[in-house]
């Protein structure tokens, strides 16, 4: 899901759920809406370096509750 759409639902309160993971391969984090992760215009996943970038992305569109999933199952 693109920021366009991720903004578009957030504003249709259509969001079930925002969660930030932890991006094994790219050592950073990734924001995950209804199950799709958040991607770039190009389809690429969009990475955040840190957690505080992805929670301060977070505010800044509106959304002030999501869980946080350091570890996958194993």
């Amino acid at each position: 899901m693109i920021e366009r759409d991720f903004k578009l639902l957030l504003n249709a309160n259509a969001l079930k759920n925002v969660q930030v993971h932890y991006a094994i391969m790219s050592h950073g984090y990734m924001v995950v809406a209804n199950g799709s992760p958040l991607e770039t215009a190009k389809r690429e996943t969009r990475e955040f370096k840190t957690l505080d970038a992805a929670a301060k992305f977070l505010f800044k569109v509106g959304v002030a509750d999501f869980a946080v999933k350091l570890r996958t199952s194993c």
